[in-house]
């Protein structure tokens, strides 16, 4: 297993005294206040929730480790139900990203390939929006400020769910009614659920190893819209996502996760082009969720947001959506178990219950579909497959 995957399926937390003790002063201004409801983490999860709740007059303070605008390495892809959900509370969302420039490309075409054979291409009914992730974060960090909820950058290392509150590596103490997990795929709130033995810790049930890079367009062979390549990695798949300048090419698996290895297969896929130089590329890699999905997703007035709830889509990894959505949702449960905090985690697993059948129906198509890829040889398995991926992509659009 490679270096990267280690690292990240460290689960052990941090010595908080090895930092400095707590100050007096600081502790007791701390745990004079308690917040209505603390987020932690401000991506598209974290932002969401704090932005509809903020609006709605609740005392909201985020704790983002990160400052903004920060790296993130992900395809990018948003898909028209992304826009459906977005626009009850970012009316207009699209026209914005639009002006700010940061979408790379919009197109209704794509193609769904094998490393040597195409299995389905055409134009979909909607469009399929490639944004710029960094700029996409900072724009939802900036909504989440600017409709009153309070963001500092603070890194949380100890959740105490009996006492509801966080401490952060600076010593700080910060106390709420609520605590919301949107801290992504290595979820410091999960891995605390899990030590209580209410939820799986991270990637228990899937994880994926992914590897990204950005390639000049100039002089490439590159299409003008978005490939997946299946066939090309057990338990995983390629994309190809066009740009303005750059290509965003990458490779992901459920079964290779050592990143030596996964990088040869990146630089196969598109070395015999010349398409990809990995001698001179930077490539990126970080573990994602694949099929980690929790049912319930909480513990009482403890919530798990986005990733940190491993919330991406078991086939292809979509998991902006779902970010956004389980925001939604998990603010939903906040507000409906105001006076009855206990009951919110309840609340919320029943509120995701069409989001929960939709990720188990994926997690079967991926073990199914594709699966039957080395039988592709076969015309009337080509065209099912065809058939398959065809319907796939309607379903991605608006489910």
């Amino acid at each position: 297993m490679c270096t990267l995957f280690r690292r990240a399926c460290d689960f052990q937390g941090k010595d908080i005294m090895s930092r400095g003790s707590i100050q007096p002063e600081v502790y007791a201004e701390q745990m004079s206040k308690i917040y209505d409801v603390i987020i932690i983490g401000c991506g598209p999860a974290g932002a969401t929730a704090g932005t509809i709740l903020a609006r709605k007059g609740v005392d909201v303070l985020i704790l983002e480790k990160k400052a903004f605008p920060r790296f993130k390495l992900c395809a990018g892809m948003l898909t028209q139900k992304t826009f459906d959900f977005t626009d009850s509370i970012y009316p207009g969302l699209e026209e914005l990203l639009k002006q700010k420039e940061i979408i790379r490309n919009k197109t209704k075409e794509y193609c769904i390939r094998t490393r040597d054979k195409q299995l389905c291409a055409g134009r979909s009914e909607d469009s399929f929006v490639l944004v710029d992730r960094q700029q996409y974060d900072h724009l939802w960090y900036e909504k989440a400020s600017v409709s009153g909820a309070g963001i500092r950058q603070e890194h949380v290392v100890q959740v105490d769910v009996t006492a509801s509150r966080v401490v952060t590596d600076s010593g700080r103490v910060y106390r709420a009614r609520y605590i919301l997990g949107a801290d992504g795929g290595t979820s410091r709130v999960r891995k605390t659920l899990a030590r209580e033995k209410v939820v799986r810790p991270p990637w228990s049930r899937g994880a994926a190893l992914a590897l990204e890079t950005f390639v000049s367009r100039e002089g490439k062979a590159f299409p003008d819209y978005p490939e997946l390549i299946v066939g090309v990695v057990p338990d995983g798949y390629a994309w190809s996502f066009p740009g303005r300048s750059r290509q965003r090419v990458g490779i992901c698996s459920a079964r290779i996760l050592d990143g030596k290895t996964l990088k040869s297969r990146l630089q196969d896929l598109w070395g015999e082009k010349d398409l990809l130089n990995i001698g001179q590329t930077s490539i990126q890699g970080h573990v994602l969720p694949y099929g980690d999905y929790e049912k319930n997703p909480g513990y009482k007035n403890v919530l798990l947001l986005g990733d940190a709830a491993g919330l991406a889509e078991p086939l292809l990894g979509e998991g902006i959506y779902y970010a956004h959505a389980s925001a939604g949702l998990a603010a939903q449960a906040v507000m409906e178990c105001w006076s009855k905090t206990d009951r919110a985690a309840l609340m919320y697993s029943g509120l995701l219950g069409d989001i929960l059948k939709e990720m188990r129906f994926r997690w079967y198509l991926r073990k199914a579909g594709l699966g039957l890829l080395p039988l592709l040889e076969s015309s009337f398995m080509s065209s099912f497959v065809h058939r398959f991926f065809c319907r796939l992509e309607k379903r991605i659009q608006r489910r």
